[in-house]
């Protein structure tokens, strides 16, 4: 995320050379910037009126972290704010302690889960055959937002040109056996969902929503050396993708090296590979790359396998979704909540991200009131600073989809940009299952098969990691509301049940899938949000004991919480006994 601080040049060099004067070159911090900007669309330049300025921080850093003075701590905040690993550079872990925030975003804005609109009346059978109507597909297999965006309405066309300048929806959400997503004709669309384990916290289904998650990389990574289109080429790109992202070995049928001219395996020679081998840092001389028509595109301006990083042009969508209750279980509805969309528009290099991250972190060091700086556009998103655009589609008050305004999308980039837990602005793809013990290698949609029987990812200190976020947190969700995982995970004095913790090693549909009953009461929450139209208030809901939250912050107040939690990925430091 670009804020305020890549604004700030060093001081100009001026000389006399002839009598002239002339300016010094820009610095490397404004040449960022600069570039940057430059590569969103002009629209996008100019900082948008905002009713919450501080839109960007999420209703979960308003949540109270202590239950009186010197009393139980509650730390949801290390699941995203925590010690980075490079490439990403926001070193956040201290917000775990101190409410480093504007004094313009210390007011609680998201005033819906305070006040939430009342649920919506309706009978079991009525809110049932509602999330069950499709409000992404038509009645003759079209995509309905699809449609509308052909020719936008004059409230979503903000240049006034009659055309729709930003993503328009091209999923159609029917993957194949592999994850592949092909429209009616049975054409590929470059789109292949991916299972993944879900982020901890208010992400769960039993906290309101069940989500899915597209990828998407540019043509060239989808064609051989020829451009024509190779679901094998592809393949293999998205394997080494996987390798760098998620930063394991990734295994691959046996696979012809010279074919592509890339050490896939790492051996030194090319020969027959079955598994993509991380290996980081490159080791020089070793022929390796993406393959293809990929192999060939400038990688200065393009990527290259980097750990942690998306190539430029990289795209993911993802839906939320209601929850859908048949013969007694809760399964993903059809009916969409949310169409979330964002695409990588620029690479940058280790550097160029270690360089905005300094300078963000100087300049909230010198103006600790200084505002993220949004550049947005109604019809194209909202860029992260990252080299990211967002874009997002919700429900309109009759259930339709339509495009976020500005404000609306705003609330996405402050964690998708700007906090240590992201890999690339990203969090779904670094959590993908591993293909060495998942259905399908991971790559299948959540309708295609639920989480039941997914076992819990663990921590690299063997802890597993939503029963560590539980015992943190002291609760099932970052506001203490969800009373269904309390009562099914702590015991009365607050600590975790052994044997809910057990069954949860083994499947985490125990944990993050709702009782029906709860299904249906978010359900009608959500609905009412949706009827109500002030997203601009919130869009989280909670169902259960009232929310514990701040209605204000104290800027560089104490959390209460003493010590940062390490990120997962630390593994723990040797002693004399390990």
């Amino acid at each position: 995320m670009l804020v305020i601080g890549l604004l700030v040049a060093g001081a100009a060099l001026v000389w006399r050379s002839g009598g002239a004067r002339r300016p010094a070159p820009p610095t490397p911090v404004v040449q960022m910037r600069e570039a940057l900007v430059a590569s969103l669309p002009a629209d996008t330049r100019e900082p948008p009126r905002l009713s919450n300025p501080a839109a960007y921080l999420p209703a979960q850093c308003y949540a109270v972290t202590q239950d009186a003075p010197g009393g139980r701590t509650r730390n949801g905040c290390f699941a995203c704010h925590q010690t980075p690993r490079a490439p990403n550079f926001v070193e956040d872990a201290e917000v775990q302690t101190v409410l480093s925030v504007a004094r313009s975003a210390e007011e609680n804005r998201w005033t819906n889960l305070f006040q939430p609109p009342p649920p919506v009346e309706l009978s079991d059978d009525e809110l049932l055959a509602w999330v069950r109507s499709n409000n992404y597909v038509d009645e003759r297999g079209g995509l309905r937002l699809a449609a509308a965006l052909a020719h936008p309405p004059a409230a979503w066309d903000a240049n006034g040109d009659g055309q729709w300048g930003g993503y328009t929806p091209d999923c159609w959400f029917q993957p194949d056996s592999e994850g592949f997503d092909h429209s009616p004709d049975g054409a590929m669309t470059g789109w292949r969902a991916f299972a993944y384990a879900p982020f901890p916290g208010m992400f769960w289904p039993t906290n309101g929503s069940a989500g899915d998650v597209f990828l998407r990389l540019p043509s060239a990574y989808r064609q051989d050396s020829t451009g024509r289109e190779s679901k094998a080429v592809y393949r293999v790109n998205l394997a080494i993708l996987e390798a760098y992202i998620r930063r394991v070995d990734v295994p691959l049928p046996s696979t012809d090296e010279r074919e592509f001219g890339s050490d896939l395996d790492g051996d030194g020679v090319l020969g027959q590979a079955t598994r993509v081998a991380f290996v980081w840092p490159p080791r020089p001389g070793r022929p390796f790359g993406y393959v293809g028509r990929a192999a060939g595109l400038d990688r200065a301006r393009e990527g290259w396998p980097a750990a942690g990083l998306f190539p430029r042009g990289t795209e993911f969508l993802h839906s939320l979704r209601y929850l859908d209750v048949e013969g007694g279980q809760v399964r993903m509805a059809a009916r969409m909540k949310e169409l979330r969309y964002m695409r990588k528009t620029r690479w940058l290099t280790y550097s160029d991200l270690q360089l905005a991250a300094e300078a963000e972190a100087r300049e909230k060091m010198k103006q600790p009131d200084t505002l993220k700086l949004v550049l947005a556009d109604v019809e194209r998103g909202v860029g992260t600073g990252t080299g990211w655009l967002m874009q997002g589609f919700i429900e309109d008050a009759g259930g339709e989809l339509r495009p976020q305004n500005v404000e609306e999308t705003t609330a996405c980039i402050g964690c998708h940009g700007g906090v240590g837990a992201t890999t690339d602005s990203t969090f779904s793809f670094a959590r993908k299952l591993d293909p060495g013990s998942a259905w399908q290698e991971g790559w299948y949609h959540w309708g295609q098969r639920g989480l039941k029987g997914i076992p819990e990812p663990r921590r690299a200190d063997g802890q597993g990691e939503y029963a560590h976020w539980l015992a943190r947190v002291g609760a099932g969700d970052d506001y203490g509301s969800n009373d269904e995982v309390q009562a099914r995970f702590f015991r009365r004095d607050g600590t975790l049940r052994p044997d809910a913790v057990k069954a949860l090693t083994k499947d985490i549909s125990v944990l993050l899938v709702p009782s029906p009953r709860r299904a249906l009461l978010l359900d009608r929450a959500t609905l009412a949000l949706v009827k109500a139209q002030r997203f601009e208030r919130g869009r989280d809901v909670v169902v259960g004991t009232p929310p514990k939250l701040r209605a204000r912050l104290e800027q560089d107040g104490a959390t209460g919480i003493d010590d940062p939690v390490p990120p997962g990925w630390v593994r723990p430091a040797r002693t004399a006994s390990r």
